[in-house]
Formats: structure tokens, C-alpha cells, sequence
């Protein structure tokens, strides 16, 4: 079957794809993308980080309504990710420059911003020319929206470059597959290991390959890893599971119609040894991120807890 590009599919009176939705159909993240925000807040900042506070005016809200919205006062980035707070996040990723920082994961997650940088299945992790032309289009077009950036009025450009990025909407595209590895790496201490498709060559185990550090500090893992339960604490009865997680509404243009997609992206403890399992689910043109919630509690995690892959945090073995 030949590929369809994205302007062929949406001509079509009906939603298709030729592609493998979990690894290479990339669509905005939404606030999924806070996690990358954070992350890089952490890597330029250190562990200052989590006592930094920006103060959101009334007039910076973006979400007014819903089961998230956005509210003002001294925001920190724990209550940023507990909350969903969109200007927050954009006011820490322009007022603190963090858009090289958000590219550096970017590239070692896999994201695509501007239709470059990202990656399907694996990738090499060591820095290479090929990056670094990708990263100096990122800086001649989207990071350049620093010009334009208002401290007194983020909400006038609130879609556009480094503020698109900070809460997953403008260029920034991302697959289910992305967003996982970023919580995986939050997951294992801030490291990012490389997938292994294929355990075994006839008798041969492979070797795992060294991961990279997608943050610089463990303890800030540990800090995301604390936010994100918090932000997944009022889930647990849904979920029938106490998970690490972070939901995304992220709005889009399909068809010509504006729709709302569901993003959750978890994770919690393997129900044996060591080690985490993530999971990241998108629902494409629905109400938004309570849905990916709701499948998740209905379908996914009761398969995982039937074989025995997860347990809640904080539960231990019989």
C-alpha cells in the first residue's frame, strides 16, 4: 500500500492512515509536552528548579473552563505539572530561554518540530552534523519567536514557537511512541535507554546498549516522578491503579474542522523486579484527555494487571 501524505488523507471524506499510529503518525502532544518543558527547566536550572515560582496574571490564563483550568498566583513547576498550567509553562520556557534545552530532548526522544528532528523506531544518540543543521532551522524559524514574545501579553502568541512547544501545541509533533520514551527516562532516573525490538539471536542474548541522559540530575527524575503522581492521584480510582502519569488536550485543525485529541501517557512499578512499564494512549478527535483516562481504566490496565505486568505504587509482593 502506497503512503498517503497528510494533505491526501485529510481529502478524503473519511479518517485513514498507511501508518503505524503508535510509531510513526505524529500529531501535537499537548500538555504531555510539560513533561520536556520541565525537564529542560531542570537541565539549564538544576535542582533550583523546584523552587522556582512565576507568577500567572488573570490575564495570562488560556483554559478558563474544564477539568483543568488554568489558574493565576506564584505558580512552581510541581503545581504546574499537578495543574496543567499552559501559561506557566510558557512563561518558564521564553522568560528563561530553555527552547535549546527542549530541543536537546526533543532529538533524543524523537519529537518533530517544524517537520524536522525526530525519529521512528531507534536512533543513534551521539550528537551528529545532521542534528545540528536541524537545530539551526529550529533557531532561524521557531526559537526565533523570542522576538515576539510579550511578557505583558503571552496570550497573543501563545501557539507560536517557544510557547507552542512549552504546552505541546504550534510545530511540535510527537508520536505515542515519543512521549513514552520521555516517561521512561523520567522513569529510570532520567536515563533514556535504547529499545530492543529483537531479546534473542537463536541462543544469543543481545547486550543492552548504554542509554543517554535525558536529565541531567536523577533527583530531578525523582521530582517529575512525585509531579506527575500527584497529577494522576484523583485517577486512581478510574484506573484501579496508583500510576505516575500526565494528561494532554491538545487542539488541532483536521479537515478544516477543529478538533480536541486525548493524550495519557504513565507509568507505574513491573509487577515483578525491578523497572517501570509506561504506557501512552492518544484518541484522535475527542473530548480530550478524560477519555484516554477513562480507556485506560476500562481496557488497558486491567490486561496489564491480569498477567501480572504492573502493580500500584507502593504495593508490594505477596
Amino acid at each position: 500500500m502506497m503512503s498517503l501524505t497528510n494533505a491526501e488523507q485529510n481529502s478524503l471524506p473519511y479518517f485513514i492512515t498507511t501508518e503505524d499510529l503508535g510509531f510513526t503518525h505524529a500529531t501535537q502532544p499537548g500538555s504531555t509536552a510539560k513533561l520536556i518543558t520541565a525537564a529542560a527547566a531542570f537541565n539549564k536550572l538544576g535542582l533550583a528548579a523546584a523552587k522556582k515560582t512565576i507568577a500567572v496574571r488573570p490575564g495570562d490564563l488560556i483554559r478558563t473552563r474544564g477539568e483543568e483550568p488554568d489558574e493565576a498566583g506564584n505558580i512552581s513547576i510541581q503545581r504546574g505539572i499537578v495543574r496543567s498550567n499552559n501559561p506557566f509553562f510558557i512563561r518558564l520556557a521564553n522568560e528563561e530561554r530553555l527552547e535549546e534545552e527542549m530541543g536537546d530532548i526533543y532529538l533524543k526522544a524523537g519529537l518533530f518540530l517544524r517537520g524536522v528532528g525526530g525519529y521512528y523506531y531507534d536512533t543513534d544518540f551521539t550528537p551528529t552534523a545532521r542534528q545540528e543543521r536541524w537545530k539551526d532551522i529550529w533557531r532561524e524559524t521557531e526559537f526565533a519567536s523570542i522576538r515576539s514574545y510579550n511578557r505583558n501579553d503571552i496570550r497573543k502568541t501563545r501557539g507560536r514557537g517557544i510557547s507552542g512547544m512549552a504546552w505541546g501545541q504550534g510545530e511540535l509533533i510527537s508520536t505515542p511512541a515519543s512521549m513514552a520514551r520521555v516517561a521512561s527516562a523520567i522513569a529510570n532516573g532520567g536515563t533514556l535507554m535504547h529499545n530492543r525490538y529483537i531479546w534473542k539471536i537463536s541462543d544469543s542474548t543481545l547486550p543492552m546498549q548504554e542509554g543517554v541522559a535525558l536529565l541531567k540530575e536523577p533527583q530531578a527524575a525523582a521530582f517529575l516522578t512525585q509531579y506527575m503522581k500527584e497529577q494522576s492521584a484523583n485517577k486512581a480510582a478510574r484506573l484501579g491503579l496508583v500510576v505516575a502519569g500526565k494528561t494532554g488536550t491538545p487542539e488541532r485543525i483536521v479537515k478544516g474542522e477543529r478538533i480536541n485529541d486525548g493524550w495519557y501517557v504513565f507509568f507505574a512499578p513491573k509487577g515483578q523486579g525491578p523497572g517501570h512499564v509506561v504506557v501512552c494512549i492518544r484518541i484522535e478527535k475527542t473530548r480530550g484527555s478524560s477519555v484516554a483516562v477513562r480507556l485506560a481504566g476500562s481496557h488497558v490496565v486491567p490486561v496489564l494487571k491480569r498477567f501480572g505486568y504492573v502493580k500500584s505504587f507502593g504495593e508490594k509482593l505477596n
